[in-house]
């Protein structure tokens, strides 16, 4: 395969949307060439000659350029939902806590253990399907699916988690949730988990509150020393999975198994304690 701007005699080639921007679209029996973008021969586009366009109708552009409308149009209309949820959480968020700051809260555990499982890894764009907590001696104190408001389905994050669409389309958003949830964080001046930082900031973008003075421990991190596996780019030790982390001390995974939320938060407590053992 030839590079586009290495040869004179494809100057003039373009490819169909940069023909449709000027008004003309591929003839029926148009061919086209595929050529490389650039010399890093990173992207491949099919590109067609000056004679083998012709000019196109206003109907045939606006049906043409249909598709990418709508996808624009679909972008924007999420960008909207994605702002008024966002406005929604911060102030059921403000809401709550300042319901907390008006009472005293037992703190009823030396530390709690939190996971989630996601729609995704963008905390911002993807949304919450399990949380579960449970207390310093493996007590669940809060177990629950819930089903996404924007997102229908999660094709990737399903293959890890095994949370299909079917199992939450009977399940309540997580804004039912919020303040049952954001008791836990205030009954506690310790939050345990594995990437910590992942299933807070889904949390907190959800509009739970968590207090603000929490010690986070993120038993990742601290098994990546243990496990002593360096990463040179980063140049600091790799995180590892916690599965690994689990194996490492012989953990007995239960029936539910990894990549469940109960299951995933039983495992990091066992990996902590092995690891708060070690460390005397």
């Amino acid at each position: 395969m030839q590079v586009k701007n290495y040869h004179p005699e494809y100057n003039k080639h373009k490819t169909i949307r940069q023909w449709a921007l000027d008004g003309f679209l591929p003839k029926k029996d148009a061919e086209g060439i595929e050529l490389w973008s650039n010399q890093n021969c990173e992207h491949q586009y099919r590109y067609y000659s000056p004679d083998e366009v012709e000019q196109a109708s206003k109907e045939q552009l606006y049906e043409f350029f249909g598709p990418e409308r709508e996808r624009r149009n679909a972008a924007r209309r999420r960008r909207y939902r994605k702002k008024c949820r966002e406005k929604k959480c911060a102030a059921m968020r403000e809401k709550v806590k300042a319901k907390f700051l008006e009472r005293e809260i037992e703190k009823k555990y030396d530390f709690i253990v939190v996971d989630t499982e996601t729609t995704g890894l963008n905390f911002v764009k993807d949304e919450l399907l399990q949380v579960s907590i449970i207390s310093d001696t493996g007590e669940t104190l809060f177990d629950r699916y819930f089903k996404p408001t924007e997102a229908v389905e999660w094709p990737e994050a399903e293959r890890v988690n095994h949370i299909s669409p079917e199992d939450v389309k009977d399940a309540k958003p997580i804004f039912t949730s919020i303040e049952e949830i954001s008791e836990f964080f205030f009954q506690t001046d310790k939050i345990v988990g594995y990437n910590t930082s992942f299933d807070l900031e889904f949390l907190l973008n959800s509009g739970v509150c968590i207090a603000e003075k929490a010690e986070v421990v993120d038993v990742m991190e601290d098994f990546a020393e243990i496990y002593g596996e360096w990463n040179d780019y980063y140049e600091d030790y790799k995180w590892q999975k916690l599965t690994t982390a689990a194996d490492y001390y012989d953990y007995e995974w239960p029936e539910l198994g990894a990549h469940n939320s109960l299951a995933d938060c039983l495992a990091t407590l066992f990996v902590y304690k092995k690891i708060s053992e070690t460390k005397g």
